[in-house]
């Protein structure tokens, strides 16, 4: 069942919260008012309905901006099936990568303040990164040819034994690694061609694989993780293609080391807090454990069951605070955040970075990339700035839109874009949507942008 866009409890207590400062900010308005038309975006809630009713997903929300006015927003569904408790405005999601524009933002706080230039060898700051190596082109090729035969193996094992094996062997394990997207530890490498930058983290060329073996070992914090990265060798020489990966969760210790303080405590003391962001954090008090939405194999979400792995990771604090992923946050709260970037920087007086920050971000930064694989999943030319993807001109991506919108999403579902041209923000908050192979429609994820481009009149 849909509920409404008008006023609810939740969002006038988190008006007196925030303070007479915020009155002029992200109130609700008729769609009209800002040149949209409600019974246009009345399609975008009516394929909400009839996902909920086939069980792609058991219940989302969504809402849009423009002009600093919030003209649509909307709950969808239940929030948590096995209790039959509806989907509210201020249901907390799991945000996954959408966590990564943080990341992001906490950087450019940092890189305003003058402490590194984006340009710099991150081993400038964090030491392990110096002298690192590459999987050489043999290796590669190696791993390519055997990658149809790949086998799992157990790298304890592996450590022990691995002169006793053959090369066909060794070969068969390499390919298996590459078949994972797993850097093999004993792989013939190659000096790197120069350092990885900051701004290699930032756009993902740093040439790291996306998920390499034996990085963590338990009782491991974040710095210990990332040494332990660092001690991996790379796919490809920094700069040559995007790959997408740990980039992140370097540039979280980055902003710890440069700080002095644990990630967790800038983002919330520089980010959350300055904007109001009150639900948004790497894990769910008690006192809010009922607001979490449930994921499959999660139990009830009291605070009391933690049921599946998922719900236990979300409802205590994390052994690590990644830069990538593993916040969780509810629709205004990002809303906030997004509405805070499409003002440069701003937000009902709280300034977290200047102009000029914010258009660096939202710039392509990928002319300089030789290979870009990812394009070929995407429409069109594929364009990426500093933790965003950027989209090019709708007539190259044969999709609703303007060029210069910035934008990701979360693997659950979760999406947002930011469109400086038409002055439009759009969050969609979702977790867990079924395969969608074959249903017929566009992605969930793409819905929301789609429908709010066709109610545009003015």
């Amino acid at each position: 069942m849909k509920l409404s866009f008008a006023f609810s409890v939740s969002f006038l207590v988190s008006c007196m919260l925030l303070g007479s400062a915020n009155a002029d900010e992200l109130v609700r308005i008729a769609p009209e008012e800002v040149g949209l038309s409600a019974q246009r975006l009345a399609r975008f809630s009516s394929a909400m309905d009839k996902g909920v009713t086939a069980g792609d997903f058991p219940g989302a929300t969504a809402a849009i901006a423009r002009n600093g006015k919030i003209a649509f927003f909307e709950t969808y569904g239940q929030r948590d099936p096995d209790t039959n408790a509806p989907m509210q405005e201020d249901s907390i999601f799991r945000i996954a990568s959408m966590t990564k524009a943080v990341t992001g933002v906490a950087v450019m706080i940092l890189y305003e303040e003058g402490h590194f230039r984006l340009t710099d060898p991150v081993s400038h700051f964090i030491p392990a990164f110096k002298n690192m190596e590459v999987v050489a082109e043999d290796s590669k090729e190696t791993a390519r040819k055997g990658k149809d035969t790949a086998v799992d193996y157990d790298e304890k094992w592996l450590k022990e034994n691995w002169d006793t094996l053959t090369e066909e062997q060794q070969a068969q394990v390499i390919a298996s690694y590459y078949k994972k997207g797993a850097a093999p530890e004993k792989a013939k490498t190659v000096p790197a061609n120069r350092p990885i930058t900051i701004r290699d983290l930032l756009r993902h060329t740093a040439g790291m694989y996306s998920n390499p073996p034996g990085i963590w070992e338990p009782g491991y914090d974040l710095g210990q993780m990332i040494d332990s990265l660092a001690s991996k060798p790379l796919r490809t020489h920094p700069g040559n293609e995007f790959e997408y990966g740990l980039s992140m969760d370097v540039l979280a210790r980055l902003v710890e080391v440069v700080s002095g303080q644990p990630f967790d405590v800038f983002i919330k003391t520089r980010i959350f807090d300055p904007l109001g962001m009150v639900d948004t954090d790497f894990w769910v008090p008690p006192d809010k454990a009922s607001r979490l939405v449930a994921m499959p194999g999660d139990g009830p979400s009291d605070g009391k069951s933690k049921g599946g792995a998922l719900a236990a990771t979300y409802l205590e604090p994390p052994i690590i605070l990644m830069g990538g992923t593993g916040l969780v946050s509810t629709t205004m709260d990002y809303l906030r955040f997004c509405q805070m970037l499409l003002n440069n920087g701003e937000l009902s007086g709280a300034r977290i970075l200047g102009r000029k920050a914010v258009e660096l971000m939202s710039q392509d930064h990928m002319s300089d990339v030789a290979s870009r694989e990812v394009g070929k999943k995407m429409a069109g030319e594929f364009k990426f700035g500093l933790t965003f993807g950027v989209k090019d001109k709708p007539g190259n991506t044969g999709a609703l839109g303007s060029a210069g919108t910035y934008y990701w999403g979360g693997a659950y579902g979760t999406s947002f874009w930011i469109d400086p041209e038409e002055n439009l923000i759009g969050v969609f908050m979702v977790n867990g949507i079924k395969d969608e192979k074959g249903r017929g429609h566009m992605p969930y994820s793409e819905m929301l942008e789609h429908f709010t481009y066709q109610a545009l009149v003015d």
